[in-house]
């Protein structure tokens, strides 16, 4: 299934979608433990966001959680570094970012990931997995 994200959209829209296309999923906010921004349960098919996060931070790992659950990947038990954690950050990235805006970005910002970021409305971490997605992936 295709998830119904686009790039512009609001933490609060993108949840509001998943109520059409995945009435079964159930995402809720929590106190997570650690620097956990979110997690996504397979048992329970769950996303859980940390409350305490910013609406960008959130839009973020709502999509980074829902990447899991596509795959039926259950991070509820950790799911750090590894092909399954890098394929979901390429596919967050890509889902996050307009390769056109990004490309007038870069420009407009000389580069400058944390403005660049800011004007995308994502964290600089998607930035960076976008960087890497296009240095593996685009050839010159």
């Amino acid at each position: 299934m295709t998830l119904p994200l686009s790039p512009r959209m609001s933490y609060g829209q993108m949840r509001m979608a998943l109520y059409d296309v995945a009435p079964d999923l159930h995402v809720a906010s929590a106190w997570l433990p650690g620097k956990l921004d979110g997690i996504y349960c397979l048992a329970t098919n769950t996303v859980l966001i940390d409350r305490r996060i910013t609406y960008t931070r959130k839009r973020c790992a709502l999509v980074h959680e829902l990447v899991h659950w596509q795959h039926g990947d259950d991070t509820s038990n950790g799911c750090r570094g590894g092909k399954l954690e890098q394929r979901c950050r390429h596919e967050t990235a890509i889902l996050l970012i307009n390769p056109a805006e990004y490309a007038l970005a870069e420009r407009m910002y000389d580069g400058n990931p944390y403005q660049i970021a800011a004007e995308l409305n994502v964290t600089i971490q998607i930035i960076q997995d976008y960087r890497q997605w296009l240095h593996d992936n685009v050839t010159v």
